[in-house]
């Protein structure tokens, strides 16, 4: 039998759901100070990790492109001093 495909009403009972767990989450948090105390630690963790990691990466990507950019205007500077030279030598 073939799976059913997604419908409507389908993701409408899955965003439904959603909510209703975010909801609940939500309430449990609110009753008890100690789970929230201690969700409340684990995003602050969370969200310095990964501006740091974020930053991290950025970084090496720049200095991986910045290479790359160097390596190529070098070349090509190469490429015309070596043009230069041909042509001063070809007709002088």
């Amino acid at each position: 039998m073939p799976r059913p495909l997604l419908t409507d009403d389908i993701i409408e009972k899955a965003k439904q759901d959603k909510k209703a767990l975010e909801r609940r989450l939500q309430e449990e948090l609110e009753r008890d100070e100690e789970i929230a105390q201690k969700y409340d630690n684990i995003e602050k963790e969370l969200s310095k990790n990964s501006v740091y990691k974020s930053r991290r990466i950025e970084n090496a990507k720049a200095q991986k492109r910045g290479k790359t950019i160097n390596k190529w205007l070098m070349i090509v500077v190469g490429i015309v001093l070596v043009l230069a030279l041909a042509f001063f030598l070809y007709y002088f």
